[in-house]
């Protein structure tokens, strides 16, 4: 019997043994990342930059000072405020050693990611239990109260997508200040929905980390570049526990090329936005239940008496699509899958091919 796999980061290759189909023939429905790809510039610039000897025989700037410009510039903060990492995780535990956080508050389903970095890092979890009848909203009074001295969530969320608004969010942060209490906020997918978030008040704020990647959004995942944004005193504590040279001389160029591309930005979520639309309601019309997402990614329930394993089998057997099974997010009721918003093609057939299935499942 071959068992779910929980895929993360779009791990096919397993899948392809499994079921015994080139790896190149699968379509990943499970990842989360731009499927327009990178920005022109960014490849334009990788190719210019591999015919610089100098690029790879010389060391990256230890500061990062060209790469932490064009964050600041994008994020619309001092270069002073941010926190560069190869990925999210070391920026996440560096912020819990830098702040010495014992007891943290986790609304869960979340990222399987964030209690496995707080059990490393020895911090008591209290999981706050979020509900599909409230489509996972955040009850921003209750986070505030309990015994813990830090609290971890996302916005948008995962898996659902749900965005909670900025200036809930700030009085959130603002009643948190008051209780002594630290926010850590995943901002991941914050680059659908930039007017929420919480990056301008860092300085404001000296209780909030806002944590953002560049990769997803940018289609450029391979590179693992992620960053922090906090006032200076808590930036400057981050980046002395972070080992040196944390990002290659390559990806950092390829950053600032796509960073700088803001016609690409708002034509990513122009076309995100019509895609996710059009998605959720061929998959209504299905009988399939969705939440409101404002990210790239659709979080869906499926009827009652269908059998989850059993589609997500077939949905790879027969028509080579990979979804998101959500079996180890942490007290997610069973029946629910995720999927990207992929291209207006690849969904269409994506729709089609859940169709069938349902009818075998």
């Amino acid at each position: 019997m071959i068992e779910l796999v929980p895929l993360h980061g779009g791990q096919l290759r397993q899948i392809s043994e499994r079921f015994n189909i080139p790896l190149s023939q699968l379509i990943d429905f499970s990842a989360n990342i731009n499927p327009d790809g990178p920005p022109p510039a960014v490849l334009s610039n990788l190719r210019t930059s591999l015919e610089d000897i100098s690029i790879l025989t010389a060391y990256p700037d230890l500061e990062q000072a060209g790469l932490k410009r064009s964050i600041a510039d994008y994020a619309g903060v001092h270069p002073k405020n941010i926190v560069v990492a190869n990925g999210f995780i070391p920026l996440l535990e560096s912020a819990l050693r830098t702040l010495r956080v014992k007891r943290c508050l986790l609304p869960v389903p979340a990222f399987v990611e964030y209690r496995r970095s707080l059990a490393r890092a020895g911090v008591e979890i209290e999981p706050h239990i979020l509900t599909p009848d409230s489509n996972f909203r955040y009850d921003i009074h209750a986070l505030v109260h309990g015994g813990h001295d830090a609290v971890l969530l996302a916005n948008p969320q995962n898996p659902s997508g749900v965005l909670t608004t900025r200036n809930i969010l700030f009085q959130f942060v603002s009643e948190c200040a008051d209780r002594n209490i630290t926010v850590l906020l995943d901002e991941a997918f914050i680059d659908y929905a930039p007017l929420d978030s919480l990056t301008l008040d860092v300085e404001r704020f000296a209780n909030l980390i806002v944590f953002r990647s560049v990769t997803k959004f940018h289609g450029i995942p391979g590179l693992r570049v992620a960053y922090a944004v906090a006032n200076e005193a808590i930036a400057r504590a981050l980046n002395e526990h972070l080992p040196p040279w944390p990002i290659t001389t390559l990806a950092s160029c390829a950053v600032i090329s796509a960073l700088a591309d803001h016609p690409f930005a708002e034509r990513t979520r122009l076309h995100n936005d019509g895609r996710r639309d059009r998605l959720n309601g061929d998959l209504d019309a299905l009988g399939i239940h969705t939440y409101p997402s404002a990210a790239n990614f659709l979080l869906l329930r499926l009827p009652d008496g269908t059998s989850v394993e059993r589609l997500w089998k077939h949905m790879i057997a027969e028509h080579h699509m990979v979804l998101r099974d959500c079996s180890n997010y942490e007290t997610l009721p069973s029946r629910h899958f995720r999927t990207a918003i992929r291209t207006a093609e690849e969904n269409d057939k994506l729709v089609g091919a859940i169709a069938q299935s349902l009818q075998f499942c």
